[in-house]
């Protein structure tokens, strides 16, 4: 992929900071802010048309996120403001030649909220249904792709979002060993060979991918029910991702999970606080950490 431009403008103080973003050759433009920003937008044209915005709260190790879509971006932030009380960011797209309509907005919003749904371990989704999309011609929709995988390079290359593709399916039969790490649950989960279980890591562009068939240790630690990475444990319990295995006390990894985090992983995996780093370790010996810090 060649590379882009994203130009950043920041409106400064007597705008509390307010920063717009566009990208090369693209009729999009991104408006990035804080709640206290919302009145300021409110007198900006700019954003008295259709476009899509996301709510944020970054404060948990997974992000708090709304997804929706608005006739009048800066006057549905402003219902916001009393109507959502957990967010304190915004990032709204519109189109800067006006070519976004309603049925545009509807159906990007639907698009984002599949793909935020899909990244299980990255976002917490507060949206309470799915939204209706909108059927439009097979030429909107090609176009509508290509906005949308703009939208994602902004949000990722600017830190705001990243949405790594969990519907990137990756078939067993083309994992290469030598690119997977393996991390062993407990001593006493073994198979009938008495091989100890493991779960299966693979590192992505956009982070790391807990791989389909991976065990998973049930019993957890009652210390672990403190830490961050507890409530992405029980969240992944209650999804339907996990099913029992015919070994005892072990689930077993129905379908890839991407993770931003190796420990993330790991603590998923041994159901306890654990230095994935560390303890992911490849076929040769060496860990995660060893891999990644090497020169290449």
């Amino acid at each position: 992929m060649a590379g882009k431009t994203i130009k950043l403008y920041i409106y400064g103080e007597e705008s509390k900071f307010l920063k717009s973003a566009e990208l090369s050759n693209w009729s999009g433009k991104a408006f990035i802010g804080d709640r206290k920003n919302v009145p300021i937008i409110q007198k900006m044209d700019e954003l008295s048309s259709p476009g899509i915005y996301f709510l944020i709260n970054k404060n948990n190790t997974q992000i708090t996120l709304y997804v929706g879509e608005a006739d009048e971006v800066n006057s549905r932030l402003k219902n916001h403001i009393n109507g959502k009380d957990w967010w304190d960011s915004f990032v709204c797209f519109i189109s800067k030649d006006g070519n976004l309509t309603k049925a545009h907005v509807r159906y990007l919003e639907k698009r984002f909220y599949q793909i935020a749904r899909e990244n299980t371990t990255a976002f917490d989704l507060q949206n309470a249904s799915e939204p209706p999309g909108s059927k439009l011609p097979q030429s909107d929709v090609d176009d509508l792709e290509e906005y949308l995988k703009n939208v994602i390079f902004v949000l990722q290359n600017l830190g705001l979002l990243d949405f790594a593709r969990t519907s990137d399916v990756i078939e067993e039969s083309k994992i290469n060993n030598k690119d997977v790490f393996y991390i062993n649950l407990t001593s006493d989960r073994k198979d009938d060979k008495g091989k100890v279980l493991t779960g299966k890591l693979i590192i992505t562009n956009d982070g790391y991918k807990l791989l389909k068939g991976s065990f998973i240790e049930k019993k957890e630690r009652q210390s672990f029910q403190t830490h961050c990475y507890y409530p992405l444990r029980k969240k992944i319990e209650s999804s339907g991702l996990l099913e029992n295995s015919r070994f005892d006390g072990v689930y077993v990894l129905k379908e890839n999970i991407d993770f931003n985090s190796s420990s993330a992983a790991a603590a998923v995996v041994k159901n306890r606080a654990t230095n994935g780093p560390k303890e992911w370790k490849h076929p040769s010996g060496i860990t995660l950490d060893e891999f990644e810090t090497r020169e290449k």
